[in-house]
């Protein structure tokens, strides 16, 4: 009881914590524009601003649930040398703000919205590492897991653009303490997820696109006891969120037949988040209903940078995963 009240008031602390600015997107922004505050330099803005956002979305929906949602231990071993598995698979969401830039090129002044990306996961767990058992009650200790997952990641609906990318990840789970009778169990992981790219907006005679290349690195610490048949968990998270990213922009020209074009080479992206989650599982015989929810609070607006709309970044935006596992 001792560590899960340490734990809520960490996670309370911890849950505050805003999104680092990238000021890479700045720079993005004045190499489209060109560092001109006009027309075309402000739909470089709308595109700048919308990558930033996308960044934030897709890094939130691909570390959706972590390594394996609403599961506090460790895989563990049946017998010695006969290592556990797990199959899960299941549905990952996040919701984001951001420059509606389906519209760029439609309207003056486009919106922001918040659009919901909802996308599919399938994940393994292996325990590598049964851990140590120093007392009869007392077990798991720096146990490993191995864990794999594919998934397909969705970006916002865009006229003309494909909206599904691959996505991959790999990591490890490391046992703190293996949940016994009397003892919650308390776990700590870390992944690595990769994605092919994706891309957002419209490009016409009129318009702005962001094309991404996401990459994110999520580690998380999870505490959660069984009250069988339900399980609760609950933690704390931090996203690094890496890849690269390029914007374009184009005007139509009143004065002559060919557009005004302004495109930006690929450049390395930077943003990190801290997030609180809980989550709950359902066992029944060798199987399980996971799902878990995250609350994470985005901050570190770029003031200085203005679209077309009234869109700035900032404001708490949710993620989830609600899965179907077996356990062999």
């Amino acid at each position: 009881m001792r560590l899960l009240t340490v734990l809520a008031v960490a996670l309370s602390f911890l849950g505050a914590a805003p999104v680092t600015a990238q000021a890479t997107v700045e720079r993005l922004w004045f190499e489209c524009s060109e560092g001109e505050p006009d027309q075309l330099g402000a739909l470089c803005a709308d595109a700048a601003l919308a990558l930033q956002a996308l960044h934030g979305g897709i890094g939130l929906q691909m570390t959706a649930g972590g390594a394996l949602p609403a599961s506090p231990s460790t895989v563990g071993h049946r017998i010695e040398g006969s290592p556990r598995i797990i199959i899960d698979v299941g549905g990952t969401w996040a919701t984001f703000r951001h420059p509606d830039l389906s519209l760029s090129g439609v309207q003056a002044t486009i919106s922001d919205r918040r659009s919901s990306l909802v996308g599919a996961r399938l994940t393994t767990v292996v325990g590598v590492f049964d851990g140590f058992s120093p007392l009869p009650a007392l077990g798991g200790i720096l146990a490993v897991d191995a864990v794999g997952n594919l998934q397909l990641v969705r970006s916002p609906a865009s006229p003309g653009l494909p909206r599904s990318a691959i996505g991959w990840g790999g990591g490890v789970r490391v046992g703190i303490l293996r949940e016994s009778f009397l003892l919650p169990g308390v776990t700590v992981s870390g992944l690595y997820h990769g994605a092919s790219e994706l891309q957002f907006g419209t490009i016409g005679e009129t318009g702005a696109l962001a094309v991404l290349e996401p990459a994110m690195t999520s580690a998380r610490v999870i505490v959660g006891k069984d009250l069988w048949p339900l399980g609760v968990s609950a933690g704390v998270g931090w996203d690094w969120y890496r890849g690269n990213g390029r914007i374009e922009a184009r005007l139509s020209n009143p004065t002559g037949p060919e557009p005004i074009n302004a495109i930006t080479g690929l450049r390395p992206l930077s943003m990190n988040r801290r997030y609180l989650f809980g989550g709950a599982n359902f066992t029944f015989l060798i199987t399980q209903i996971a799902a878990e929810v995250a609350w994470a609070r985005e901050g570190s607006p770029i003031v200085d940078l203005e679209g077309t709309g009234s869109f700035r970044p900032g404001g708490t935006e949710l993620q989830g995963a609600l899965t179907f596992r077996v356990i062999y």
